[in-house]
Formats: C-alpha cells, sequence, structure tokens
C-alpha cells in the first residue's frame, strides 16, 4: 500500500527529486509568459480511478498558444481499446462501452502520435495530474518510453489560487463561474472544450492577481497545500506541475 503523505509540499519534493527523472523533449523557462504558453488543452477517460491499475478508453487534446487555439495543429481525439473490460459503473459515467472500442486502436499504436502532440508544451487540464499519473502507468504497462511534456497546469489548483474562499473546485464550479457551458460532459473530447473554455476566461483572471508567467502559475499552485497533499495520496503525478528545485 503506497505510505500516504502527512508533512508539507516540501515532502513532496523531497520524494519527487528521490525519483528518477522524466526525460522531456522541451523545457519552458519560468519566465515563458502565460498569455503566448505553448498548451494542450488534455482529458481522457479511464476504466475507473484507480491510476496504477485502470485503463485509458478515450483520449483528447486541443492545441493552444497562450488562449488561443493553434490551428496550425491538428486535434487529438481516439476512442482506445483498453486490453480490459470496461465496467459499468465507468460505461454509466462516460457513456464508453466494450462494444464502441472492440476495434479500437491500443494506446501502443497511437503512443508517437500522443506524444508528439505534446511535445514542447504544458499539459493543461481540470485534475491534470490524474491523467499524466494514468498514462505514466499506462506508458509502462506496454512498455513505451514516456517523454514528458514541458510542463502541466491543473485548472482546479489554479482556480483555488484564484477563489481560496471557493467551497467547490469541480469542474462544473469553475465552468458556472466563468459562464462557461459544459457540452459533452465526461467525454474526452467534450471535457478538453470546457477546459479550453476555462483557461482562455482565467488567463486575464490570474493576469489581474499578478500571475503572468509559467514560474508564477507553479508557484500558485504549490500554494495549495492540502489539495496537493491529497492529490499525492490518490497517486497522482505533481512533478510536473511543481516549480523545478
Amino acid at each position: 500500500m503506497r505510505r500516504s503523505l502527512i508533512g508539507s509540499v516540501g515532502q513532496i519534493f523531497a520524494r519527487l527529486r528521490s525519483a528518477a527523472p522524466m526525460p522531456a523533449a522541451m523545457t519552458l523557462a519560468d519566465d515563458e509568459p502565460l498569455a503566448t504558453l505553448p498548451a494542450l488543452l488534455l482529458d481522457t477517460e479511464t476504466t475507473g480511478l484507480d491510476v496504477t491499475r485502470d485503463r485509458i478508453v478515450s483520449i483528447a487534446g486541443l492545441p493552444h498558444h497562450g488562449g488561443s487555439p493553434d490551428g496550425a495543429l491538428p486535434p487529438l481525439d481516439h476512442l482506445l481499446h483498453p486490453g480490459i473490460r470496461i465496467p459499468k459503473s465507468s460505461t454509466a459515467i462516460h457513456g464508453i462501452d466494450d462494444r464502441m472500442v472492440a476495434t479500437a486502436p491500443t494506446l501502443g499504436l497511437l503512443w508517437g502520435s500522443i506524444q508528439l502532440a505534446w511535445q514542447g508544451r504544458v499539459l493543461v487540464g481540470h485534475n491534470i495530474g490524474f491523467d499524466i499519473a494514468v498514462l505514466q502507468h499506462e506508458a509502462a504497462r506496454h512498455r513505451l518510453p514516456f517523454h514528458a511534456p514541458a510542463g502541466a497546469l491543473d485548472l482546479g489548483l489554479l482556480y483555488a489560487g484564484l477563489k481560496p474562499r471557493a467551497a467547490q473546485i469541480t469542474l462544473e464550479r469553475i465552468a458556472e463561474d466563468f459562464s462557461i457551458s459544459l457540452d459533452g460532459r465526461h467525454s474526452a473530447m467534450g471535457d478538453a472544450e470546457s477546459a479550453a473554455g476555462i483557461w482562455r476566461r482565467m488567463l486575464p483572471a490570474l493576469g489581474r492577481i499578478g500571475i503572468a508567467t509559467l514560474g508564477d502559475a507553479r508557484r500558485l499552485m504549490q500554494r495549495q497545500r492540502d489539495l496537493l497533499q491529497r492529490q499525492d495520496r490518490a497517486g497522482w503525478a505533481l512533478d510536473l506541475l511543481l516549480p523545478p528545485r
């Protein structure tokens, strides 16, 4: 059983420093402006919520530069065969069943194009640490190399920094606050599109409190200690979210 994290974010840093580093095709400096940040708004749908055991059944990603879509690059939008049966409880949430993925490709067949989509980009999404952890475990399961993106930003952690008194940081609550409609909720592309809409509205809100660079955003997320500890206990990937040490 994975030992629960009891200490501070400093203990998270210590654990991350002791882990094997993930190679990145390109890194971005802390002074990279958010207004022009090369990003991929990403979401996955899975067979469940256990990052070590569950599999990806759908993945979607929308390339952006800052808050603007990058029309020069195609979006990701794939159904994937998970190699296991999809539980009915998961189908009830995202609507994907065994029949729908019966002829879908496996992750291994699309891994190169998936990694190419995030090369040199920061992954942005709601609870993105979950998606990254699942992708890392899937890569290990398929014996595929995991070349890390240039970083990651969690819309939930950023929103918690913007609204420290917010009672909820669900995607529904954040979307409501930024007047973003949630079309296709719990589909990978629907949630990626919702995240993109939130990201476009969040950027100026972050600027108004002095969060203008990638480093500023990382430090804002770092201050959300309770949320980070909760994510760490769940086994989510945090190393791409926190400032480098």
